[in-house]
């Protein structure tokens, strides 16, 4: 099971975008060769919804889409992935991994991110962010990159 971050669930969405193909191979690649299940879960369609709401001229820009579409894109997103609840122990999950890491500010999302995975026995994580993610050893982080062994871009 793999699950499958906001920023690979954008470049879906995101017609043209350099990294849209390399997300899609790389979905089809590891479903094809090791028959992988990809997941979701309430936090990446959270951040899936804000970026897609966010303007295209903000300090950190998003894909300006107004409410309903952006609505539609996180429905989409559910129809096509399989949605894992929250347990109610991923709090103490993110609370150990925050201390144990010395995790700060933004990078606690993330944590947030490690500690539902662990919680739900999700081993794998597909992400462009694979850096954000390096400090715990409890998941694997896939690249799309990686995955397709091409050079990242």
């Amino acid at each position: 099971m793999i699950l499958v971050d906001a920023n690979i669930l954008l470049r879906l969405i995101q017609i043209g975008h350099p990294h849209q193909q390399p997300a899609i191979a790389a979905i089809t690649l590891l479903h094809m060769r090791d028959h992988e299940q990809f997941v979701i879960c309430p936090q990446t369609l959270y951040e899936m919804y804000a970026v897609c709401t966010r303007p295209v001229d903000a300090p950190n820009p998003g894909l300006g889409l107004a409410s309903a579409e952006a609505m539609s894109q996180v429905e989409s997103a559910e129809h096509q992935f399989d949605l894992q609840p929250e347990p109610p122990t991923v709090v103490l999950r993110w609370k150990e991994l925050v201390v144990r890491h010395g995790v700060t500010g933004k990078s606690t999302h993330d944590a947030r991110l490690a500690a539902l995975m662990v919680e739900r026995r999700i081993p794998k994580l597909l992400t462009f962010n694979d850096s954000h993610f390096a400090r715990y050893a409890e998941i694997i982080v896939l690249n799309p990159f990686d995955v397709l062994s091409v050079p990242h871009a």
